[in-house]
C-alpha cells in the first residue's frame, strides 16, 4: 500500500473500525514508514476523546432543543424578508439604469439627425482640410501603438524571469523518528550466532509487530511465538528466510491480541521443528 492509500484508513484504523485483513496490511506499511507511523501516534488520542462522550451529548447533537430551533428558524425567515427586500431594490435600480440607458440612446440619434439636415460648408478647402487633419491624426495614433509593442513584448519575455527569481526555495523538514511510534527488542542466541529484533506499535485493535532476523539458515522457515505474562501464546504466521532477502533486510508484518504491557517474551520458532532459535526478551514490567 501507497502512502496516500494509509493515510485515508488512518483514522479507522486507530479507532479499530478497519477489518483484520487490511489492519495487517496497514501495520505492515507502519514498520517500514516513519512518516505513517508518527501520524497514526498523533490520531490514537481521538478514540480517548470520544470515550468521554455519554449518551446524553449525542441526544443533544441529534435533537437540539425546541429554544435553538425556534431561534434558528426565525433567523432564517429575516434572512429571507431581507433577501426579497435586496432583490425588489436591485430590480428597481435596474429599471431605472435602462430607462436612463433607452433615454440617452434617443436623444443621440435625434441630435445625430439634425446635425445631418444641415447645411454642408460652402468652403471646399474646409473639408479637404478635416480629412487631412484626421489622417494625421491617425497616423499619430497608430505611430506610439507601434513603438511600444516591443516594449509590451519585452515585458512578457521578462515576467517569467522575474517571477522565477521571486520564487522561494524549498526547505528541507526533519523527519520524525521511529521510536516516535513504536519500540524495539532484540535478542541474540550465543550458543548459535541467530539474532533477531521485534518492532512493537501498540494499537486500537492489539499490537502491531515487525521482525528481523539474522544468521539464519536460507530456506527456513519461522514462526514468531509472543508469550504473555500469565503464560498465554500467540503464534504468528510462517514465514520463510531467503537468502536473496537478506540483502534488502527483509520484515516480517505480524499483529497479536496481547497489550504490550503485558507481553513477557518473543520467540523465533523454526516452524518444521518446534525448536526455538532466538529469545528475545519483552518490555519490562
Amino acid at each position: 500500500m501507497t502512502c496516500e492509500e494509509v493515510r485515508i484508513s488512518l483514522g479507522a484504523h486507530a479507532l479499530g473500525a478497519l477489518e483484520p485483513d487490511e489492519a495487517l496490511e496497514i501495520d505492515a506499511h507502519l514498520a517500514t514508514c516513519e512518516v505513517c507511523g508518527a501520524e497514526l501516534v498523533e490520531l490514537e488520542g481521538v478514540s480517548a476523546f470520544l470515550d468521554k462522550v455519554s449518551e446524553r451529548d449525542v441526544q443533544l447533537v441529534t435533537s437540539p432543543p425546541r429554544q435553538v430551533l425556534d431561534r434558528l428558524l426565525n433567523a432564517r425567515a429575516r434572512r429571507h424578508r431581507r433577501g426579497r427586500m435586496l432583490m425588489l431594490v436591485a430590480a428597481s435600480a435596474a429599471a431605472i439604469v435602462a430607462g436612463g440607458a433607452v433615454w440617452t440612446a434617443v436623444a443621440n440619434h435625434h441630435q445625430g439627425a439634425t446635425s445631418a439636415s444641415a447645411p454642408a460648408a460652402s468652403r471646399p478647402g474646409e473639408g479637404l482640410t478635416s480629412a487631412q487633419d484626421s489622417a494625421r491624426s491617425s497616423d499619430d495614433a497608430a505611430r506610439p501603438k507601434a513603438t511600444q509593442k516591443p516594449r509590451a513584448k519585452k515585458t512578457q519575455d521578462d515576467q517569467p524571469r522575474i517571477m522565477a527569481e521571486r520564487q522561494p526555495e524549498a526547505s528541507a523538514t526533519p523527519m520524525p523518528s521511529a521510536r516516535a511510534s513504536g519500540q524495539e527488542f532484540a535478542g541474540r542466541d550465543r550458543s548459535s550466532g541467530y539474532a533477531a529484533s521485534v518492532a512493537v506499535f501498540p494499537g486500537a485493535r492489539g499490537t502491531g509487530l515487525s521482525v528481523k532476523v539474522s544468521a539464519v539458515p536460507a530456506g527456513t522457515a519461522c514462526r514468531l511465538v509472543v508469550v504473555g505474562r500469565d503464560g498465554r501464546r500467540d503464534v504468528s504466521d510462517s514465514w520463510t528466510v531467503d537468502r536473496e532477502n537478506y540483502a534488502d533486510k527483509p520484515v516480517f508484518a505480524s499483529r497479536t491480541w496481547i497489550p504490550v504491557k503485558d507481553i513477557a517474551r518473543f520467540e523465533v520458532v523454526d516452524a518444521s521443528s518446534k525448536q526455538v532459535l532466538v529469545k528475545v526478551p519483552g518490555p519490562r514490567s
